[in-house]
């Protein structure tokens, strides 16, 4: 039931991020759009661009986590044997856990800064305490990830 909800909510961070790169697509070709048609470019479009580029980053870690879907370079994958790869990948969850937690908790006190002198976005008004909550909740979510991947990698015959 847990590993089932907590996919749900990885695969809603996804869905989400996609929806974040669907309105800075669509918010630029409409800015593109006024500034040919109108000569009149949409206020704050700069601003909500940056916002949706900060939500589909954040929001699109969880997954990558879960599935193991990382950049990586493995040039010492085929010489080294199997079980040692196995060990080095975990060592390495557990790294990638220990960094978003340290993170995380960098990251509270400028949210905590940001509500209490009530930080906004210059143009859009927006608040940007909020933003820090999306970067605290995604890495928090990441590292559930990264934990399940980390058991998923400690079963017999895991990944």
């Amino acid at each position: 039931m847990i590993g089932r909800a907590f996919n749900l909510v990885v695969r809603a961070c996804t869905v989400l991020g996609a929806l974040a790169i669907a309105v800075m697509m669509l918010a630029t070709c409409w800015d593109i759009a006024a500034r040919q048609v109108a000569n009149a470019p949409l206020h704050g479009v700069v601003e909500l661009v940056e916002i949706m580029v900060l939500a589909s980053a954040m929001l699109g870690l969880p997954e990558t986590f879960l599935r193991d879907e990382q950049i990586r370079v493995d040039l010492v994958d085929s010489v080294l044997p199997a079980k040692l790869i196995a060990v080095i990948k975990a060592i390495a969850l557990v790294l990638t856990i220990v960094l978003l937690a340290i993170l995380a908790f960098n990251v509270y006190q400028p949210m905590l800064d940001a509500r209490m002198f009530g930080d906004v976005k210059y143009d859009l008004g927006v608040p940007v305490y909020p933003l820090y909550g999306l970067i605290i909740f995604s890495f928090v979510v990441s590292i559930f990830s990264c934990f399940a991947a980390l058991l998923q990698q400690m079963k017999p015959g895991g990944v």
